[in-house]
């Protein structure tokens, strides 16, 4: 008996450093390397929210932690519209055509700092329209940052076609642990509302001066050019994942800012609060998309297309099986994981965060399927798809939110995200592939693959 031990130990002895070897080996993949960091930034802000984020809503309220949500909801949308919802085509472009890449930067940078003043003055008439209070200017006033600054963010796209995602990790995580430390002063001095936003938009403008800084020490801002053939080239190619990406973010944020509307501030508290727990998760397809599409589109184009087709079904089969885990989970520890976090005030939003933390897996599916379509050039149905999600959602939210409230709103979030991420591909002949996909991999949940 210990002969045989003793051999055994001298076998796991000797081939230890194999092992050690091929786990080095795969961590310094760069696709790997990439998902690791990116899956380290959005677990350090998982790790910031959960406590800083979650003290300021114990602080605050659910009332006045609702207001401040609206406006967040409201900054949202309008960066996702300064943005013009093209990084994920931009990275693409960058990749297949390098030695643009100023070119596409340029022109990518001064066409979104074209369109900064138009939204800013779309915001102040809805403010006009819904009889805004003062505070709510207020509030805008210091989170617009987030959306000022924003074309900035064309840095981390490149730091993705090469990736590099760890400088963007570096730059944005150090503002957020900034930001975090002047939120607990504040907790701890007991400021107004007013302070917090003032804080978050100051966090964004650190984060957006490191990036620069990361970014001059590769290359150099100055060599970015405008472009007027590669803007009309741009949005005449761009342009359904311009108003698809517009949608997206409509259908992601028009339930608070029609819960806002009809059920009042409070009852937003208690849905944003059940909403921050499901978005915990988001880094997790994002961190892997953003990893693997330049492995898919280099397979794409220089492999064939049955290893193409294979890899990408092992993307979503993987996509489906962590959704699914994550929802049972949560759902199952819903109440004690708002009463831990939140505390008695948000206890209500255990129901909400029932319904709503299944929405991760059209989420999950609905990253993957956006990259499927960039790459088999086939965005103009990510129009097609969001658009039936935010009709389907706008239709709900209006017939559910005035008898059911925000529970009724989470219900009207899960059956238009389903709709939208997955049953509307079947809609399509061109996207009626994806679609099978997408149900296949439900089918090989047990199934698994490397």
């Amino acid at each position: 008996m210990l002969q045989y031990v003793s051999s055994e130990l001298n076998f796991y002895i000797m081939s230890r450093p194999i092992y050690l070897d091929k786990i080095k080996t795969k961590i310094e993949n760069p696709v790997i390397l990439n998902i690791i960091w990116l899956s380290f930034d959005k677990a350090l802000r998982i790790v910031i929210a959960l406590g800083v984020g979650v003290w300021i809503a114990r602080y605050l309220g659910p009332s006045q932690w609702g207001e401040l949500n609206y406006v967040l909801a409201i900054v949202s949308i309008l960066t996702t519209v300064t943005n013009l919802g093209m990084d994920s085509f931009l990275v693409k472009s960058i990749l297949e055509k390098p030695d643009q890449k100023d070119e596409i930067l340029g022109t990518a940078f001064f066409t979104r700092l074209f369109i900064i003043p138009i939204v800013f003055c779309f915001a102040m008439l809805f403010f006009y329209i819904t009889n805004a209070e003062t505070r709510t200017y207020i509030l805008f006033a210091f989170l617009s940052l987030n959306f000022i600054i924003a074309p900035l963010d064309l840095i981390d796209l490149v730091f993705q076609s090469k990736l590099q995602s760890k400088l963007t990790v570096i730059s944005k995580n150090t503002a957020y642990i900034v930001g975090a430390v002047i939120k607990i002063y504040l907790l701890l001095s007991e400021k107004s509302i007013y302070w917090f936003a003032a804080v978050m938009g100051l966090e964004t403008t650190i984060a957006y001066l490191l990036l620069i800084y990361n970014y001059q020490k590769r290359y150099n801002l100055l060599d970015w050019q405008f472009s007027k053939t590669l803007v009309k080239d741009l949005l005449s190619t761009g342009w359904p994942f311009i108003i698809a990406n517009l949608t997206v973010i409509l259908y992601m944020r028009i339930d608070q800012l029609m819960i806002g509307s009809l059920s009042g501030k409070a009852e937003l508290g208690l849905f944003s609060s059940a909403v921050r727990i499901t978005e915990i998760f988001i880094f997790i397809p994002a961190a892997m998309s953003s990893s693997y599409l330049p492995a898919l589109v280099k397979l794409k184009k220089e492999g064939s297309n049955e290893d193409f087709i294979k890899r990408m079904q092992v993307f979503f089969n993987w996509m489906v099986k962590i959704s699914i885990a994550i929802s049972i989970v949560v759902s199952l520890l819903s109440s004690q994981i708002i009463q831990l976090l939140f505390g008695t005030k948000f206890s209500d939003a255990y129901q909400i965060l029932i319904i709503h933390v299944w929405s991760l897996i059209p989420m999950f599916l609905g990253v993957a399927s956006s990259q499927y379509l960039v790459i088999e050039n086939l965005q103009k149905y990510s129009l097609y798809k969001t658009f039936i999600g935010l009709l389907l959602n706008v239709i709900l939210n209006l017939l559910l939110i005035p008898s059911y409230g925000a529970f009724g709103s989470a219900l009207a979030t899960l059956l238009s995200y389903f709709t939208s991420a997955i049953f509307s591909s079947y809609f399509f002949h061109s996207t009626r592939l994806l679609f099978n996909y997408q149900i296949k991999s439900f089918q090989n949940l047990f199934v698994f693959e490397k």
